[in-house]
């Protein structure tokens, strides 16, 4: 072994040789490589750091794909929507659900409090959201054991939401999707004691919990609207519509029979030219609007 190494490069060596894991392994190899010398001297160590590395990684993938099956995390999906965090350790994932809904999770300040999704569900207007907290994402997660079996929660859910320290943590949580091949478009709230500009803060939720419910709901590409029988006041909670959806698609959600007996509907809010016009399947509703049903 070439004698100028760095002192990383040997630090992150005593690393490799105390792992217990084949996680940690893999994070000392990438260290080693990434601190080896660049010169011809050193061109051996190099090769064999790779070799080492695609073969723990190798094993690791096989081990993954045979614990899927056996290890896989079910989320049942619930509510009018499903809005995942992320954040890394202690970054105030529990904190922000517990301000958004009537969840008590766990806020205990040492690491990986979380060791599977945990649950709270978002009261808007009467629809219910269901928010979802995955365990704290660190390096390389998604070579870790379950790292993508949560990560494909955050596929399936219809928005995300990155909980941050700083800047810095953003930029990790965006690398580590990126990683994931997963597109990162959705809201980011920072865990800071001082106002941050353009984004909201965890310590000053409490004053802006119905503008973040708001943002996340404009986020999710929903809308809410009311239905009501004739003579009759509209009824509560109100239907979670797709934005551009018509009287024909509130129809089929209320109820499958609706659409062969449908003669017409009344519309009062703010699609309505005036309140109680006439309208057909084709309308196209906003949100807000009450529509009174008529039959055949």
């Amino acid at each position: 072994m070439p004698t100028n190494v760095t002192p990383a490069y040997q630090k992150a060596e005593r690393e490799y040789y105390e792992s217990k894991t084949k996680e940690q392994k893999i994070k000392a190899l990438k260290k080693m490589l990434a601190t080896a010398p660049s010169h011809k001297g050193a061109e051996n160590m190099r090769s064999n750091i790779k070799k080492r590395l695609a073969r723990l990684k190798y094993t690791q993938d096989k081990e993954i794909k045979n614990a899927r099956g056996r290890a896989g995390v079910t989320v049942k999906r619930e509510g009018a929507a499903q809005i995942v965090l992320i954040g890394k350790t202690n970054s105030g994932k529990s904190l922000f659900i517990n301000q958004l809904t009537n969840a008590h999770l766990k806020e205990e300040a040492y690491e990986f409090t979380t060791k599977k999704p945990e649950f709270g569900v978002m009261d808007y207007h009467g629809i219910k959201v269901q928010l979802i907290e995955i365990p704290a994402v660190t390096e390389d997660f998604i070579d870790s054991e379950k790292g993508p079996a949560f990560f494909g929660v955050v596929r399936m859910a219809d928005l995300i939401v990155l909980i941050v320290k700083g800047e810095e943590d953003l930029e990790f949580l965006k690398r580590e999707l990126q990683e994931a091949d997963i597109y990162f478009k959705g809201l980011i709230v920072f865990n800071s004691s001082e106002p941050v500009k353009n984004y909201y803060t965890l310590d000053f939720m409490h004053s802006d919990l119905e503008d973040i419910k708001k943002k996340m709901w404009s986020m999710l590409g929903l809308i809410y609207v009311y239905t009501k029988q004739p003579g009759k006041k509209k009824e509560f909670p109100p239907v979670a519509l797709d934005k551009g959806d018509t009287v024909k698609d509130l129809t089929l959600k209320v109820h499958k029979d609706f659409l062969k007996r449908f003669k017409f509907a009344r519309i009062w809010g703010p699609s309505a030219k005036f309140g109680g016009q006439e309208v057909g399947l084709a309308h196209k509703l906003q949100e807000d609007d009450v529509v009174e049903f008529h039959m055949k």
